[in-house]
């Protein structure tokens, strides 16, 4: 574990606003100050500094840790000093593949001097424990702040960090917002396009043949950032955002979104009756009967074509190439509906940014039919095979991270037996005069203090390890469905709309002479489903196993 002369001693601090709330024996300066002197004191040379000042430690996307690691991963860190596990991460899942795993196939030391760590003298049973208490510490953290912005956007505070694209903040007051005339006058212009018949693709081609800048590009431009390089190349998923948004008649609306929890970080879409919406807050850039024209457009958005024909896959189907959706084409032209298809929308609308992916619909219903039954069947005949390999997706990750609680729960059960005999021996100590009533009651109450934040802590990670088997109930819901179609001769779009999340459609490609379509089915629930090749491969037809 000496350390080699061409290797830095990575020397890491790390400080977040909540952080610096505990005083100034945080700050960047004390801490660059302690392992500093900790460096020079125990012969580590060659020292340098890596900070991240505002950052969470429950995200290890910070620019002075990722910078680490690339100096880690290049196998050019001899040992990474930090001044404890908290500043590192509290993230206890990814701090034990750090500590277990990371840092030893790197040869890297790690020391965490104010926990007593340093890998060179072997495993620290507390560490364990430690990561646990710094990871529930940054959970009751979020739960207040969270509780603060709850009350903010009950109150009608506006709760989202920069106002949307046609607003800034008031000089005057910056919880409110007033109208930007340059950006409104893009927004009024998206609305009158709406209404007089043009939808959001045509919306996106006039603004970027126009020369508007996108809203990326306007926002960095106000705020002197660096100009992304497509600076007014709209997309109709920017046009689509703004012509949704009822801050635009004057509302405030909180609560549009959520997290599941602290480390599930994805912001998830909120339903309209959870969401909380406030009148008259700021100046309106829409009118409120426009608006509600606009949506009303919008909710109409996917006709039936020309013919009058409409299809019970509109909607389900996707290109495998770019992810877009396909369209469904028919003509009066046609005798029959043999000729009724499905092409890619990136292809239809001449974008050419991806190939035809063109297949018929009668194709498609008979593929996506045979793939059902078959599925189906496999199921239902190897019903306990078919769970188990569902719920072994994702085996290793889950096996692993339940490790680590086990690991932690015995450490917290551990700590708490060693708690019941410190109290019992200065118990018995206080009983025999050898410690004073003072010392005794103390004394005491810091133990039992202790004790219910473990039991606390040891309560909550139970409730994780049992919600590992979470994924039983998705897995059941579709065994449900599996249940409920015992036989299906034909498809509706009821059954499809209830089996099925998408279908997605490969380019045609031929083979002895002759064209071949492969499709995929994604179910409810368990997405796409793998049916080993000798069940059922002649229902197939013309596809691949979906």
């Amino acid at each position: 574990m000496n350390q080699q002369p061409d290797k830095i001693t990575a020397l890491y601090c790390r400080l977040s606003q909540d952080d610096a709330l505990d005083g100034e024996s945080n700050s960047i300066t004390n801490q660059k100050a302690l392992l500093s002197k900790y460096a020079a004191d125990h012969g580590f040379k060659n020292t340098v500094f890596f900070v991240d000042d505002g950052y969470s430690g429950t995200n290890f996307n910070r620019p002075g840790f990722q910078e680490m690691m690339k100096h880690v991963e290049d196998y050019g860190v001899s040992a990474l000093i930090v001044k404890d596990l908290s500043r590192l991460g509290r993230e206890y899942s990814y701090m034990g593949r750090l500590q277990d795993f990371i840092f030893p196939a790197y040869d890297v030391r790690f020391i965490a001097i104010n926990d007593d760590v340093d890998s060179a003298k072997g495993e620290n049973d507390f560490a364990v424990f430690k990561n646990v208490f710094n990871d529930y510490y940054a959970k009751d953290t979020s739960k207040k702040i969270r509780a603060v912005v709850k009350l903010r956007g009950e109150a009608g505070e506006h709760i989202a960090s920069n106002p949307p694209y046609g607003y800034v903040k008031d000089p005057l007051d910056k919880k409110k917002w007033v109208v930007d005339g340059e950006a409104a006058n893009v927004v009024r212009r998206i609305f009158d396009l709406c209404i007089s018949g043009k939808g959001p693709m045509q919306i996106a081609k006039l603004l970027t043949a126009d020369r508007v800048l996108t809203v990326t590009a306007y926002n960095a431009r106000q705020k002197g950032w660096a100009m992304p390089d497509n600076l007014c190349h709209w997309t109709s998923n920017a046009v689509v955002k703004i012509l949704e948004r009822r801050e635009y008649i004057g509302c405030t609306v909180n609560f549009k979104t959520y997290t599941k929890s602290l480390k599930f970080k994805k912001r998830m879409e909120n339903p309209i009756e959870n969401q909380r919406v406030f009148e008259g807050t700021q100046p309106a850039i829409i009118e409120r009967g426009q608006w509600e024209r606009v949506q009303a457009l919008r909710a109409n958005k996917r006709r039936p074509a020309k013919t009058g024909k409409t299809s019970i896959f509109s909607g389900l189907v996707r290109c495998a190439d770019c992810g877009a959706k396909l369209y469904f084409c028919t003509c009066n032209t046609y005798k029959d509906d043999s000729q009724d298809h499905f092409v890619c929308s990136n292809y239809k609308s001449n974008t050419g940014s991806c190939q035809i992916h063109f297949i018929r619909e009668q194709v498609l219903y008979r593929l996506v039919l045979a793939c059902i039954q078959r599925t189906l069947t496999y199921v239902r005949m190897f019903r306990e095979d078919f769970t188990q390999e569902m719920l072994a997706q994702d085996e290793a990750s889950r096996r692993a991270e339940l490790e680590r609680k086990q690991k932690a729960l015995t450490g917290a059960h551990k700590r708490m037996e060693e708690l019941d005999t410190i109290i019992q021996h200065i118990y018995e100590d206080n009983v025999l005069g050898k410690l004073s009533d003072a010392r005794y009651l103390k004394l005491s109450s810091e133990y039992e203090r202790e004790q219910e934040e473990i039991s606390r802590l040891a309560v909550a990670l139970e409730r994780e390890v049992e919600a590992e088997s979470g994924q039983i109930a998705d897995v059941g819901r579709f065994l449900e469905l599996v249940d409920k179609y015992i036989e299906i001769q034909e498809l509706d779009a009821a059954l499809l709309n209830e089996l099925v999340s998408k279908i997605v459609v490969h380019s045609p490609e031929k083979i002895d002479g002759k064209k071949h379509i492969t499709i995929e089915v994604y179910f409810t629930y368990v997405g796409k489903i793998r049916v080993p090749l000798q069940i059922g491969r002649e229902a197939l037809g013309q596809a691949e196993p979906a």
